[in-house]
């Protein structure tokens, strides 16, 4: 390469830089209008007059003639000679537009004609209306397209994840990436303007070719590949000092890597600068007024995602301006601020970047869209009757499908949405959407951080290994011959895992893959054979079981692409060598879901609540023997930790057993102390079951740790009937008492417990609350801590019942504590009822559940729940029920706790 030729890529490069900013720029400061920033302008001043400067030294004397134009607006705007207005600021930002066109086309670039764009500013400086002269300058300037595309419909391109998008604007020499964004080279700068400030960082930042870094990225991973071969070497040959130095190789390849992919890795919001012009353009186009509202710019992802993204996210920001915000007339008809609000936000979650496209229009009508798609042919109207509504909103990612009722040049193709999703797919991400009529709808999308070295789970199918990444894997499961028929089970011919009271639908690998079965295979429902090895896997809403044979270890795997022969297989995602030399695929979670016709845990929870299966709920207990003949279970919800302890670290001081632990001391309780209980053993190790309350953390001894077991909350109340004892239950032929660990506290402890009650109210009633709870045992129990605290209780054994029970207005009510799953309505459907009644809104609810998940919590915010409080949990359930009934009860005015 020349030195010409490299120093105009040097100025393409920069030139590119100093323009990254100056659209959203110039947004701000039309938004500013007479109050603008001259510090703002100052800024967009020096980037567009470095520009001009060296593209006069250069000779490319039309990017010289459009910069000096455009310079010539911002210095009056600076010296507060001219007040930037929208049709002003139209003008700027097509000339800025222009500009990077012909930096895009260097090569190009004297030979294109600017005297449109020239005119049009020459004009606002002269005074004249911009709107007027800013008309013709697309015709008058066809020689170079424009890169942005405000008001066309994007095209999106089917990208894999293996291949970087190319960039978006072409240049002559190779794209680089820049740690820090130095200053512009001396000879950039004319010497008039002595504003530059000098390059105060060229020492601490240095340009890299983004081929270097790629290639970079290609030896760390085979360096960690080598890595994990070299491991299992040394593993399976101890001694000689290898350990050693195995374990410092390790560590070093471990921060080489991570190092080298931090240097990958790119803000979210060189992607979202994007977005404002063109909700700006496209509200101006369609006759809506919306704002957009950013967060999450500095959420770091690989490059290969952030530049594969673009057009997928403008597709869905463009429809959501285009069929979610509602004209300024139709929001007022409607009840809303005439200006729409869309948000855009960006932010990590378990591993992944979530990012998701909110606006608070009119949302998606399912009804509309299930008979749109009938008309279509794209469903039968036999599927039409049995889809959910998410189902139903979900066919907008159908091939071909559009609800818009003409074709324009904003939408109305019927395509995009699907091509979002194959690339997203594609990416190793998903999306999905929730909507609701007449208030928003909602496009969530979940990315991977990374592509290049994923950690993963191996596990075995037969004689094949397979990878699952760890970012999709919730939990293993794995049960027990005996277990069989009580924890798995058919519905509708589908094999299913019963998993905390949700039936979860099982995957065999093996029949997904289209391996032949095995000479004495059976289903994982019959009953026989070995212990079943289950991966719970999660893909967006999607949750399901898959059945491996063997868990192996997990390592950092290294994603090859697939060779054409299974490339286009939907269940795979590529394919790794591991560290004892075999290949191993990796799977595609999202792929293998939709393969095997996956519903999502929301899918699942409205089809169990209308058939009315899954209906029993499970709670997760843990098991252990005091006594070798007696055995006792604890609620796992409310277990802290369990810890082991030499007996000889259990002292007695006054009568109190304390452990020292943890540089203090912790008191503990034997079961045969405070309940009716055999005598325990005295083993050389013993188990503490920690727990907190009062404020204090306290350890029950369990000799003998058993198990941790899903069991049905239908408990027998009399049998065993004593304080401290919940009640019991028959597990593995055994009858087994459940035990209050509050209880025992208490018992142990009175000192540690002050009853606090309510003051009367004026009228001489205590809070009332509506406790709605199908589970007798439960129900009795929660309704019992409440009384017994000095509140007053209306018992309700589901939500239609507590609904009618607030309808009735037999009850001035102060509080809804609810269950979760229940028949004929749940709760959910209950807060909803509450929070969209007039009435009643006012009632802050509590949601009481033992299936706390996080599609669970999210789904309550969404309907209106309050808070979210553990069945089992009694110190934080009375806590929150104390703060919720004193800020309500009275006028909103808290009532003040008194001791009883």
């Amino acid at each position: 390469m020349s030195f010409e030729d490299e120093l105009l890529g040097e100025f393409v490069v920069e030139s590119n830089e100093h323009l990254a900013d100056v659209e959203n720029q110039f947004l701000a400061i039309e938004e500013m209008g007479e109050n603008v920033d001259v510090d703002l302008v100052n800024t967009v001043f020096r980037a567009i007059h470095s520009i001009k400067g060296a593209a006069g030294f250069l000779g490319m004397t039309k990017i010289n003639d459009l910069a000096h134009a455009l310079e010539n607006l911002l210095n009056m705007m600076r010296n507060l000679e001219l007040t930037p207005t929208s049709e002003i600021v139209d003008v700027m930002l097509r000339a800025a537009d222009r500009l990077k066109g012909l930096i895009g086309d260097i090569q190009n670039s004297n030979e294109a004609d600017v005297s449109g764009h020239v005119a049009a500013l020459d004009a606002v400086a002269a005074g004249q209306h911009a709107s007027a002269n800013a008309s013709g300058v697309d015709a008058a300037a066809p020689a170079i397209d424009e890169p942005t595309a405000a008001v066309e419909e994007p095209v999106i391109a089917k990208a894999t994840a293996v291949q970087p998008t190319p960039p978006m604007v072409p240049s002559t020499t190779e794209p680089e990436a820049v740690v820090e964004t130095s200053a512009p080279p001396a000879a950039a700068a004319d010497s008039a303007d002595k504003q530059v400030a000098p390059a105060t960082h060229a020492d601490a930042s240095i340009r890299v070719s983004v081929g270097l870094l790629d290639k970079l990225m290609n030896l760390a991973g085979e360096l960690v590949l080598s890595r994990n071969q070299l491991m299992q070497v040394v593993g399976a040959q101890a001694g000689g000092g290898m350990e050693g130095i195995a374990a410092r190789l390790d560590q070093i390849t471990s921060e080489l890597q991570e190092s080298i992919m931090q240097t990958r890795m790119q803000q979210i919001g060189t992607v979202f600068g994007r977005f404002p012009r063109i909700v700006r353009d496209l509200g101006a186009k369609l006759n809506k007024e919306c704002e957009l509202l950013i967060e999450g710019k500095e959420v770091e992802v690989d490059k290969t995602i952030v530049e594969a993204i673009g057009d997928p996210l403008t597709h869905l920001i463009r429809n959501s301006m285009d069929h979610g915000v509602e004209t300024p007339q139709a929001r007022i008809a409607a009840g809303k601020s005439p200006q729409g609000k869309l948000h855009l936000r960006a932010f990590y979650q378990a591993g992944k970047v979530r990012i998701e496209i909110e606006d608070d229009g009119a949302g998606i009508d399912p009804r509309k869209l299930r008979e749109k798609a009938v008309s279509k042919g794209v469903i039968t109207p036999e599927e039409s009757e049995q889809m959910t509504e998410r189902e139903a909103v979900r066919l907008i990612f159908h091939p071909g499908f559009s609800m818009a009722a003409e074709v324009t040049d904003v939408s109305g193709r019927g395509v995009g949405m699907d091509v979002v999703r194959t690339n997203i797919a594609k990416l190793g991400g998903t999306v999905d959407v929730e909507s609701t009529v007449g208030q928003g709808t909602n496009i969530v999308i979940t990315l991977p951080l990374t592509l290049a070295i994923i950690p993963s789970l191996i596990v075995q199918v037969r004689n094949d290994r397979f990878a699952i990444p760890q970012v999709n894997i919730a939990e293993l499961v794995r049960v027990r011959p005996q277990e069989f028929h009580e924890r798995l089970g058919r519905v509708k011919d589908a094999e299913v895992l019963r998993l905390r009271g949700s039936l979860l639908p099982l995957v065999r690998l093996d029949a997904a893959l289209g391996m032949q079965p095995a000479a004495d295979a059976k289903s994982v429902v019959d009953g026989e054979g070995d212990a079943t090895n289950i991966i719970v896997v999660e893909s967006g809403r999607q949750q399901f079981g898959v059945v491996v044979d063997e868990l192996h270890d997990s390592e950092e795997i290294v994603v090859k692409p697939l060779g054409r022969h299974i490339k286009d297989g939907s269940c795979l995602s590529g394919a790794t060598i591991l560290g004892d030399g075999h290949v191993a695929l990796i799977l595609d979670i999202a792929g293998l879901g939709s393969n095997q016709e996956i519903r999502s845990s929301d899918d699942k929870r409205e089809e169990e609540h209308r058939l009315g299966v899954g209906a029993q709920e499970m709670q997760s207990v843990l098991l252990f023997t005091n006594h070798e003949h007696e055995s006792f279970a604890v609620c796992m919800d409310v277990v802290s930790r369990i810890e082991r302890v030499r007996s000889d670290q259990i002292d007695s001081v006054g009568g109190q057993e304390l452990v020292q632990y943890r540089n203090s001391t912790m008191p503990i309780i034997r079961l045969e102390e405070v309940i009716t209980a055999k005598p325990g053993e005295r083993p050389k190790q013993v188990y503490l079951i920690v727990f907190e309350t009062a404020g204090k953390e306290i350890g029950l001894v369990a000799p003998n740790l058993e198990d941790i077991r899903d069991v049905p909350v239908d408990f027998d109340t009399i049998t065993f009937r004593e304080p401290g004892v919940l009640g019991s239950l028959v597990i593995n032929e055994h009858a087994t008492r459940l035990v209050d660990l509050f209880n025992l506290a208490e018992i142990a402890h009175p000192d540690w417990f002050e009853a606090k009650k309510f003051d009367a109210a004026d009228d001489g009633l205590p809070p009332l609350i509506l406790l709605a709870e199908d589970s007798s045992f439960f129900r009795k129990q929660v309704a019992h801590m409440f009384v017994e605290k000095g509140y007053r209780v209306v018992e309700c054994e589901d939500g239609l019942e507590a609904w009618q029970a607030l309808e009735s207005g037999e009850h001035e009510f102060d509080l809804i504590v609810t269950d979760i799953e229940m028949p004929n309505m749940n709760g959910f459907e209950l807060c909803r009822n509450v929070k969209q009644s007039a009435v009643h809104a006012h009632l802050p609810v509590i949601a009481l559940t033992s299936l706390a998940g996080s599609a669970d919590v999210q789904h309550g915010l969404e309907v209106g729940i309050d808070d979210y409080q553990i069945k089992m949990d009694r110190d934080r359930l009375l806590n929150a029920v104390h703060n919720f009934a004193g800020q309500h009860a009275g006028n909103n005015q808290p009532r003040q706790l008194a001791n009883a």
